[in-house]
Parts: C-alpha cells; structure tokens; sequence
C-alpha cells in the first residue's frame, strides 16, 4: 500500500501562506511527490495531530526556559553582589569571636613591666589579676550570634548561585533533548515523557523556592545586622532598625496584596504559602461558622456562599482565580485594552487593519454592549485616527489605486457603526474638497443612509449626497440597489425590472432630488442650502436623457413645468432667484429630451434669459404615467 502524505497550509487573516506550511491531507497526494516539494512524509494519518502538539508544545517550552533562564540570571547577579558585601562585613565581625593577639601581646608586656618595678629583684609576685588571654577568652554571645546568622547568610546565598548555574543548565537540556530531529510522533513522545518528569518531579516548585532562599538569606543578613549596631552604636542601629521595620512592612504587603488584589502585579515568593494559608483559615472559619451558627436563613446562606467561595479559591490557587476573576469583568476593560493597542499603532497598514476589525468587534456576542465599552468613551481619539488615515490616503500620491480603494472602504464601514463626524466641515470637505473621492464609494452613501440626525439642514444635505453617490458610483451591484432602494423608496424589484433599461435610474434618482430639493428651497432658507442643491445638480444630472424610460422622460416634464409656475406665481425674490439656478442646471436635460421636438426651438439659452424658461408643451410630457413612487418625497 502506498504511503500517502497529507498537506494542509495554514493561512494567515492576510490571506498569505504561514512561514511553516504543515501537511494535514487534503487533498491526499502521493508520498514521493511531496519529498519532492520538500514537505515532510508522515507515516499515517496521525502526523497532523503530532504536529500540532508540537507547535503547542514548543511554544509552552519557549516560555518556561525563558522564564527559567531569567530567574535564575537575576539570582546570579544579586547573589554575587550581596555575598561580596557579606563577606566584608564577616572579615570585621569574624574578630570578635576568636582572641585577639594583641591581648597576648599585652598579657606578657605586663608582666615584664611588674618585674621591672621591682627594684630589688628579690620579692618579684604575679598578680592573679592577670591571666593568659589565650586561655580565658570567651566570645560574647552577640557576636556569636551576629556570625552565625552573617555566615549562615552567605552560605545560603552561594548555594543559590550554585542552583541558579544548575537551573541555566537544566533549562538548556531541557530545550535540547526535547527537540531531536525525528518524525513528529517519536518527538512528541520524547517531549511528553520529559515533560511529565518536570511536573513528577516538581521541578517548577525547586525553580520558585530559589527566590524564597535568596529572600531568607537577605532576612537572615538583616537580623545579624540588627544585633551588631545594637551592640556597636544605638544611635546607628536606631537608623537602621527603622529602615529594615520599613521594608519588612512593604515585604509583607507585597506578600498578601495579591490576595486581596487579584490584579496585583506585585508577588513575593511566600505568596504563594500565605494565599493558602490565608483562604485555608478563612474556609475552616466560614465552615466553622454555618455548622455552629444559629444564625437566620439569609445570613447561613450568604456565610454558605462565602465557604463556597474560598473553597474554589483554594482548590484554584493563586493563578486561575486571578484568571477567573478577569473572564468575569464587565466588558468595559476590553474597551479599555483594544483603545491601548489603537494608540500604540502609529503605521497606516496596522490603522486600516485595525479599523478593519472593529465592524466585527461591534457586532460581538462575546463582548456586552462593545459600542457602549470601546466606541463611546473613546470616541474623539478613535475619530482622530480614522479622519487621519482618511486624509493621507486620498492625499497620497504614492499608494496604489487598489490599496487606496480598499482603505477607503474599510474606514467606510467603520464609521458605519456611527463615527463619522458629520458635521458642515465634513460636508465641505466632501462636496467640494479633499474628501471628494468619497463620492465614488457606495459604501459612504450606505453609512449616510443610516445616520440619524435632528439638524434638518444637515438631513437636507445627507440626501443630496447620496443621490450623487447613486449617479458616481459606476458599478451597480447589490449594494448600490440597496442605497438606490432606500434613497427613492422603491422596491428592488421595481429597480431591477422596470428602471434597468439604460439610464432610467439615473433619470429616477434626479427626479427625486429635485422635487426633494424643490420642497426645501420652497419652506427654509438654510445658509448653504443653494450652494449643496447647486453642487448636487452638477453631479446627478451627467447622463443620457435619451437612454431613460418615456414614463421617466415625460415625469421630468411635469417637473419642469411645476417649477416654472411656482417660479411665475411667487412673490419671494429669494425663490425666484433659487429656481432659476435650479432650472439653469437642469435646462441640458430640458434640451435633450426636446432636440427634436419643435418645442425645442423655444428654448432660450439659460446665459442670456434665465427668467423666462419655457413650458413644455408636448401633451404626452406634461405628466408621468408610471413610478408614482417618485412623487412620493417628503420636504426634510
């Protein structure tokens, strides 16, 4: 039977082939063809697998001799320090407790002196007084203890030099012997017999009792310090003793903080001893409490809970309860961490994918209310950096036209979840500036269309803007019938079947906007009103008339003439002006649909008699007979 060699190649959320490609199997293809690709041969079907728990493995592995070689690299540079200062104050503290040869000294020179006293020579008696030093020394008892303690404390400290060297030595090994170059189920079977040694043998519980004989051995210097000022100098030992009271209090709160604090980046290695030893009496207590207790039913269930409570804190150690202590926090802090990471980028490509996830991130089910916890709170500075990476993308001359496309569309739906700052400055910008390319984009009229604000002038210019977005926009896919839809209040289907000929759409989406623009111009005098219908005008009316619908055509008669009359009938000079700037923008589509017509003969050139436009008087334009649906427009 033929080997079969399975490939499977993890891609990136780039879309590229991983650095490492892993064959999985699908599809299967013959052994010697992939040795001749240069991927490897598995014997079966359990290679993936293997594999797998390999990477995991490996990675885990990286960690731990990280975390080893550096524990035990910071051992080594304290120990040496602190055994060196040891060691000097021992060569001044080691006299004290062996005799002087100076009291010798000082021994014979007085008995020299008395037998020099004595004139006569005759009568020459030592003093009982005075007795060999060599024989009668005796050490006081604090210095004894000032020694012991000093040299226990060097002795202490070089073995955890000694140890720290073995732990740089094992972590080493460990990596080594751990990675043989073999096929992956003979290397995943060596990892997992090691790897079980480490956790039999408790080598990560040697690794974190290093620290703690370092920390003993610093105690142990400070109590031989203690005794020897005490017994030198009270003022110097005062000074001191304050200082060691000082650090033995911030030891100590080190050592229990993260008891009470599961966030606590602060540990001390008795932490460890002291959270079981603190949740271990309190367990005890609240048992204690609901077996003995008379107390009422509400308070025994909330002393129960609390049992409970330290029961799991217990039986999860230090560690997993500060992770289960995270998974319960309300989703506010993940707002807090993803505003970290944004304010941490600083290149184009990492703002376009991170604005690229937040869509998802907002449509979470994992996070409670994301739009609350990140958006809200953050919404300036997140702003900030869509409008930024906005204008260097439309400013760049450098970009290619596809990378540029897609980060436009990518802010774009962004700032469909509301952040685009639509104010009058974004509509300038967007209308007549730097913003303009926005236009062309489907997605900017979707994310307009589903704004809601109070300002009617800013409502009014929505909709001029996302009827030009309709008339811009060149490829009419489903996104584009979508805005069409939601802009003229039509069915798709009506889109699709009746408006799909030629232009038809285009004539429809014009229709709309100048009765829209009509009514408005009519009931409110915005500043800037005239200005945006103007500039939508320019843009919605770029089109073959010709290539539309008669229905269509004969509609945008009946328009014409409606405003001529309200034009003629009206008394407001502000009115007259604004229609005749309407019908000037319009008076090609005018001419178009009657250059062949005896009407158009009529029609005077808008440069040189703007205010006497003529009616249409072809009976079959003066009203629509289809798409009632167009006349259907609400001022703003």
């Amino acid at each position: 039977m033929n080997q079969v060699a399975y490939a499977y190649k993890p891609v990136n959320t780039e879309g590229i082939p991983a650095e490492e490609e892993i064959d999985t199997g699908y599809p299967p293809r013959p052994a010697q063809n992939a040795a001749s690709l240069g991927e490897s041969d598995f014997i079966d079907g359990s290679g993936p697998l293997f594999t797998m728990y390999l990477r995991i493995a490996e990675e885990e592995d990286r960690k731990l001799a990280e975390s080893w070689k550096a524990d035990a690299d910071g051992i080594l540079v304290f120990t040496g320090l602190f055994s060196a200062a040891v060691a000097a104050l021992l060569a001044i503290s080691i006299q004290d407790i062996r005799p002087n040869p100076q009291d010798t000294s000082a021994f014979y020179l007085a008995n020299i002196y008395q037998l020099v006293a004595n004139a006569n020579g005759s009568n020459v008696t030592i003093s009982s007084s005075l007795s060999n030093p060599s024989t009668s020394f005796s050490p006081p008892n604090w210095a004894v203890w000032v020694n012991s303690l000093w040299f226990l404390s060097l002795a202490i400290s070089i073995t955890c030099a000694l140890l720290a060297t073995f732990l740089q030595q094992w972590a080493r090994r460990y990596t080594k012997i751990t990675q043989p170059r073999c096929s992956p189920h003979k290397r995943a079977r060596i990892r997992a017999f090691f790897a079980e040694g480490v956790e039999k043998l408790h080598l990560p519980l040697a690794v974190d009792a290093l620290p703690t004989l370092v920390h003993v051995s610093l105690f142990l210097f400070f109590a031989g310090l203690l005794v020897f000022l005490f017994n030198i100098n009270h003022t110097a030992f005062t000074i001191v003793v304050w200082w060691v009271g000082l650090c033995i209090a911030v030891y100590i709160c080190i050592t229990v903080m993260p008891i009470f604090r599961h966030d606590s980046p602060y540990y001390a290695p008795l932490s460890r001893s002291a959270w079981f030893l603190v949740t271990g009496i309190l367990l005890v207590l609240f048992k204690a409490i609901s077996w003995f207790s008379c107390v009422g039913s509400t308070t025994l269930l909330h002393v129960n809970k609390l049992g409970k409570r330290y029961r799991d804190f217990l039986s999860l150690g230090i560690e997993k309860t500060a992770e289960e202590a995270a998974r319960e926090l309300s989703s506010e802090i993940d707002g807090r961490a993803l505003m970290w990471a944004f304010e941490t980028l600083d290149e184009d490509h990492e703002l376009e994918r991170f604005f690229a996830g937040v869509p998802g991130f907002c449509s979470s089910k994992m996070v409670k209310d994301p739009i609350r916890c990140f958006i809200e709170p953050n919404k300036e500075r997140f702003l900030k950096g869509l409008i930024g990476l906005i204008d260097r993308t439309l400013a760049s001359n450098v970009i290619s036209e596809s990378v540029k496309r897609r980060r436009i569309i990518t802010c774009l739906k962004t700032s469909g979840v509301g952040l685009l700052p639509l104010e009058r400055q974004t509509f300038q910008r967007v209308l007549y500036g730097e913003w303009y390319e926005l236009l062309g984009h489907v997605e900017f009229g979707l994310v307009l269309k589903r704004v809601h604000h109070r300002d009617l002038s800013m409502v009014y210019t929505l909709r001029c803007m996302s009827s030009i977005i309709i008339a811009t926009v060149k490829e009419h896919d489903d996104r584009w019938f979508e805005l069409v839809t939601s802009q003229l209040g039509v069915s798709e289907t009506v889109l699709r079947n009746d408006l799909a000929l030629g232009d038809s759409v285009l004539l429809a989406n014009m229709i709309w906007i100048i009765r829209y623009i009509f009514l408005a111009q009519s009931q409110y005098s915005w500043l800037g009103i005239t200005e945006v219908a103007v500039r939508t005008l320019e843009l919605v009316s770029k089109f073959n008339v010709q290539h539309a619908l008669p229905g269509l055509q004969h509609g945008f008669c009946a328009l014409w003439n409606k405003i001529i009359i309200e034009m003629k009938n009206g008394t407001d000079n502000r009115l007259e002006s604004n229609f005749n700037l309407i019908l000037k923008h319009l008076h090609h589509i005018y001419i178009g649909l009657h250059q062949d017509t005896d009407d158009s003969q009529n029609t005077p050139s808008p440069l040189t008699s703007q205010s006497l436009y003529p009616l249409c008087n072809i009976p079959g334009h003066r009203r629509c007979l289809i798409f009632p649906l167009l006349y259907a427009v609400t001022p703003p």
